[in-house]
């Protein structure tokens, strides 16, 4: 078949879950299909991506994402009714090529990844659509509402309800529709009206290195860590939460802890923990892998997310033990209570981390290796994927009028 990728973030490299999961899944559907590629991408990364993605795709198309005018059209959306996600993410330029590509190529299948996409495709209802909302984005922005003060908790609520009826109006056009987790198919089709289905992530599992730490882990001493994009803002709230409340009261009996926030772009709220005492805020590295074996313990403290995290999956599979909160817990599934220690609440949070740092026996075979590689391995959780396309493709073309309402005129 031919088929359409449309794609939000260039899916290369694949270094973070967003561009994991399309990756993933657009490496496969290669194999048996011929694919052409239409994303956004920085001027810094479309280099990279074209010859990482060459030997993938038929075409390649990418367009800069201009993000101070990206932030004009989302404010002006205040205005205009249309959600800031579908506003960010509207141009005429790529309208046009999306639209010059449909009108040259026969495609058999549209696959738009993250709704976000959706507007470049819902006008043209001769072709089947296959959409992968990966997570529901309303139900995060409810979250970003609850945990904001005015007037930011109204702008995010307003964005919850406005994405949330988006969605379920492309998941009633899209004739296949995905999610990450059962938990999402509940929160976009709670009925079941919609048919969307569950295609789970996957996590590539490392071989531990087993060798000693470099000069900069060992100097941290004893230490739990926290990895992820540092300028995202339930990675950002969930370090900043630990930071700020939970690591003082472990520390009040065990002064020696310390705090390691991993990973690429901390935001300056995330640099200013660094003045705390314990948090260390290491930013970039070159490879993750070596502050997990050396860690105590990851902690996934988080109050605001959707879907799987890797960070978790990715410590499991060394046998680090992992102190989550519940709702992280939950997207891991069924065995999560056997392999994580779920502590709800901040006092409950510091006192599973003291109660690992003075029973070492707790850390003691902990492993998660043959769980994730069961329940979350790419090859075996993509399977369906194909059939799937197949059968969406097979039943033809159709879009609502609800979801024409927001279509880039190319």
């Amino acid at each position: 078949m031919n088929i359409l990728f449309l794609a939000h973030r260039i899916p290369y490299p694949p270094d973070k879950g967003e561009k994991i999961r399309a990756y993933q899944e657009l490496r496969f559907l290669a194999r048996e299909h011929t694919v052409d590629l239409f994303a956004f991408a920085d001027p810094e990364e479309q280099s990279l991506g074209r010859a990482g993605l060459a030997p993938l795709c038929r075409g390649i198309y990418l367009e800069p994402l201009n993000r101070r005018l990206s932030m004009a059209r989302a404010a002006l959306s205040l205005l205009t009714g249309e959600p800031f996600t579908t506003a960010y993410y509207r141009s005429v330029s790529m309208a046009r090529s999306v639209s010059a590509a449909l009108s040259r190529t026969k495609y058999d299948a549209l696959f738009v990844y993250c709704s976000a996409m959706a507007p470049y495709i819902v006008d043209f209802s001769r072709i089947p659509v296959c959409v992968d909302f990966v997570d529901s984005d309303a139900s995060k922005w409810a979250q970003y509402s609850h945990h904001s003060r005015f007037p930011m908790s109204m702008i995010y609520e307003r964005e919850a309800r406005k994405l949330g009826e988006y969605e379920r109006h492309v998941a009633r056009s899209a004739r296949l529709s995905l999610v990450s987790t059962p938990l999402e198919v509940e929160m976009i089709d709670p009925d079941g009206e919609l048919g969307v289905r569950a295609l789970q992530n996957g996590v590539t599992t490392a071989t531990p290195h087993s060798t000693a730490a470099s000069k900069e882990i060992a100097s941290l001493g004893k230490y739990v860590v926290f990895v992820g994009q540092m300028d995202y803002l339930p990675n950002v709230d969930a370090a900043c939460y630990f930071a700020e409340e939970i690591l003082p009261r472990i520390r009040a009996t065990h002064p020696e802890l310390r705090f390691a926030i991993v990973g690429r772009n901390p935001s300056r709220r995330v640099r200013r923990l660094a003045a705390l005492p314990g948090t260390v805020v290491i930013g970039a590295v070159p490879e993750v892998q070596p502050y997990l074996e050396h860690a105590i313990a990851a902690v996934a403290p988080f109050r605001i997310c959707q879907g799987v995290q890797n960070k978790i999956l990715e410590a499991l599979a060394i046998g680090l033990p992992v102190v989550a909160t519940p709702r992280p817990a939950r997207a891991v599934g069924a065995g999560a209570k056997e392999l994580l220690f779920v502590a709800e609440g901040t006092e409950e949070f510091a006192q599973t981390v003291r109660r690992l740092l003075e029973d070492p026996g707790m850390r003691q075979g902990v492993g998660g290796k043959e769980f994730v590689e069961r329940q979350f391995n790419w090859e075996t959780n993509l399977r369906p994927l194909n059939s799937w396309i197949r059968e969406a493709a097979s039943a033809g073309g159709g879009v609502s009028d609800e979801a024409k309402d927001y279509v880039v005129a190319s």
